[in-house]
C-alpha cells in the first residue's frame, strides 16, 4: 500500500465513497470528507501530501476556495481539482489558485491514478527539498555560531594576554591563560616549561597533585608521546621554539592536540614566553 495518504473532498457521498474505494483497490491509503471545512479540520490533525477536491460543493467553500486556503495554510500539500466544467477559464483560475492539476468528469480511474502518482512524486521531492533546506540552514547557523564562539575566544585571549603583559613576574603572567586552559579541559596536572640558554626546559609554572621535574632535558623536535611524568594520560606539547606545555589527566579526557581553541591559546602562551 502507498503510505502517503490522499484526502478526497466531495459533497456527494456516493462519489467520494466510490473514488476512495477505487483508490484503495489500487494500493492507495486515504480518507474522504464532505466539505472544505471538514477537509481543513482534518488537515489540522494529519498531514496529507495530496488533496483531491471537487470544484462545486453547494452550501460551503468551492474547490477553488479550498485550494486557496490550503495553499496559504499547508503550502507543501498539492491539490488536484475535479470538475465537470473544465473550461479554459476554469483551468486558468485553478492554476492561479495553486492547483497542481485538473481532471474533468467523467474520468477513468486510471487517469486519476496517473495524476496522483505524479502528484505524490512531486510532493516527495518537495519534502526532500524542504529537508535539505532545513539541513542547510542548520549547518549555516551552526557554522555561524562556531565563528562567533571563535571570535569571542580570540578576543578573550587577547584581553588575557594584555593583562599578562602587566603582571609582575613570568609565572603570574601565565596564570590567566593557564586558568582558562584549566576551565576548558580540566587537566589534573599542568606545567609550563621555558627553554633555557642551554636548551634545557625550565619549569616556570606548575599545578596539580604531582610534582613536576624543575628541569627537562632538551626534547627532540615534535611532541613527546609518553613523557611519563606521573599521570595516566599525558601530553607534552611544544610552544613554538620558546617552551613546552605539559598536561596530565587522571582519566581519559576530551582534550585533543589539534583542537583549534587549544592551538590559539597555545600561541598566546608562546607569545608570553617570548616577550617576558
Amino acid at each position: 500500500m502507498i503510505q502517503d495518504p490522499i484526502l478526497i473532498v466531495d459533497d456527494e457521498l456516493e462519489v467520494r465513497t466510490a473514488l476512495l474505494e477505487g483508490l484503495k483497490d489500487q494500493g492507495y491509503s486515504g480518507e474522504a470528507v464532505a466539505s472544505g471545512e471538514d477537509a481543513l479540520a482534518r488537515m489540522a490533525e494529519r498531514s496529507f501530501p495530496v488533496v483531491v477536491t471537487d470544484l462545486n460543493m453547494p452550501g460551503g467553500q468551492t474547490g477553488l476556495d479550498l485550494i486557496g486556503v490550503i495553499r496559504h495554510r499547508f503550502p507543501e500539500t498539492l491539490c488536484v481539482l475535479i470538475t465537470a466544467y473544465a473550461t479554459l477559464d476554469t483551468s486558468i483560475e485553478a492554476l492561479k489558485c495553486g492547483a497542481y492539476d485538473l481532471i474533468q468528469k467523467p474520468f477513468r480511474l486510471s487517469e486519476m491514478v496517473a495524476v496522483l502518482n505524479r502528484a505524490l512524486d512531486h510532493a516527495n521531492l518537495l519534502r526532500k527539498l524542504k529537508a535539505y533546506q532545513e539541513e542547510l540552514e542548520n549547518r549555516i547557523l551552526s557554522r555561524t555560531h562556531d565563528l562567533q564562539e571563535a571570535q569571542e575566544e580570540a578576543l578573550a585571549l587577547c584581553d588575557l594576554s594584555l593583562r599578562a603583559m602587566e603582571a609582575p613576574s613570568l609565572p603570574s603572567s601565565l596564570d590567566p591563560l593557564l586558568d582558562r586552559l584549566s576551565s576548558r579541559w580540566a587537566p589534573e596536572g599542568l606545567g609550563c616549561y621555558k627553554r633555557g640558554q642551554g636548551g634545557d626546559l625550565i619549569l616556570v609554572a606548575a599545578r596539580g597533585r604531582l610534582s613536576l621535574p624543575p628541569r627537562l632535558d632538551r626534547p627532540q623536535p615534535g611532541p613527546l608521546l609518553a613523557p611519563r611524568l606521573g599521570y595516566p594520560e599525558e601530553h607534552l606539547l611544544p610552544l613554538g621554539n620558546t617552551g613546552w606545555l605539559y598536561l596530565g589527566f587522571e582519566s581519559r579526557s576530551i582534550f585533543t592536540e589539534a583542537d583549534p581553541t587549544f592551538l590559539l591559546l597555545a600561541r598566546h602562551l608562546e607569545l608570553i614566553l617570548k616577550v617576558r
